[in-house]
């Protein structure tokens, strides 16, 4: 079919970037804009179609289709709504705060033929693409172990807002680091797989003055005795963001900011691999795959059942810490 009403719920700041995205790749689409009325007033709304207060509203007025891009407790009821009406959805990360009810969504979405896309939009990097091949590749040998790194420091994120009033310092909006830099824990999946335990340590440092966690060491063990750590944090000076593979033959290394993928052997000039792409490129391409998605019949590349393994991960994090003990993911 040929989607000609998106609605799009929800009008911060990613909220914004999907409404200008969607206009300008589909110039003609009708836009049904979501809004709950207690959010600021921004330019981006003009290039909506019309605006109302509801979900149900906005399949009266025909959505096909659906990007969610409301604070992250939200998630999970607002997709229900979508799925039980046949809409199809784009739902921004995390997909819930709780595994609770996950797989009745999944189910539903089957049962329903619904798309449901979740948006860990660094599946959408053209390093991260390469990188991923790169790891198929038998050149590179054995993994021996990985490590992941995420840190930045949350007051810059968005510099005009109190970033103690934003949804990432709200335990109750899905604040924390293992919700809001959960790209790492989903890259992990698609890379690497489901691992099979996992040891946590979660910190309140008080160095933001927030009550959610603002960083996070994980250890997760995969078959084969490969172990795989991961470090995220919001209160790092010097932005960090890189996946390093250590391997039987050499360092296979993705530096998400600076957009290169580094081979490096011993004695050898590394091989270097630069992508020329912004941020914009990433959410351009998640919503053409979106509405590929739903005229082609294609499946996602991201889906639910992805969205619904963070969560899982995130629990057994959750209780590793509470515990102090190793935690089974199988």
């Amino acid at each position: 079919m040929n989607v000609n009403c998106v609605a799009l719920v929800g009008l911060g700041s990613i909220g914004r970037r999907h409404l200008r995205l969607l206009r300008d790749l589909r110039p003609d689409l009708s836009i049904t804009l979501v809004r709950s009325g207690h959010g600021g007033e921004y330019p981006e709304e003009a290039l909506a179609s019309k605006c109302v207060s509801t979900i149900e509203e906005s399949i009266a007025e025909g959505a096909q289709a659906a990007i969610i891009a409301t604070p992250a407790n939200l998630h999970f009821q607002q997709s229900m709504l979508f799925i039980e009406a046949g809409v199809h959805i784009l739902v921004e990360k995390p997909l819930s705060l709780s595994t609770d009810g996950i797989q009745r969504l999944i189910d539903s979405s089957s049962r329903n033929r619904i798309k449901g896309l979740v948006g860990y939009v660094l599946r959408y990097d053209p390093a991260a693409q390469y990188f991923k091949n790169c790891l198929q590749n038998p050149i590179i040998g054995r993994i021996i172990h990985v490590d992941i790194v995420c840190g930045s420091f949350l007051p810059e994120w968005r510099p005009q807002q109190d970033y103690r009033k934003t949804v990432s310092a709200l335990p109750e909006l899905g604040g924390g680091v293992l919700y809001e830099l959960s790209h790492e824990l989903d890259y992990l999946h698609w890379f690497f797989g489901k691992p099979i335990e996992v040891q946590a340590r979660l910190v309140k440092s008080g160095t933001l003055g927030i009550d959610v966690e603002d960083s996070v060491d994980l250890m997760l063990v995969y078959s084969g005795d490969v172990t795989l750590s991961v470090h995220l944090d919001f209160n790092r000076r010097i932005p960090t963001r890189c996946c390093i593979v250590q391997t039987t033959e050499g360092e296979l290394h993705w530096n998400v900011l600076s957009k290169k993928v580094i081979w490096q052997t011993p004695g050898k000039s590394p091989k270097i691999e630069t992508f020329e792409n912004d941020r914009d490129h990433l959410y351009r391409s998640q919503i053409k795959h979106f509405l590929t998605c739903v005229e082609m019949d294609v499946s996602p590349i991201v889906n639910l059942t992805d969205g619904a393994a963070v969560l899982y991960l995130i629990e057994a994090v959750q209780k590793a810490h509470k515990t102090g003990c190793k935690v089974s993911l199988s």
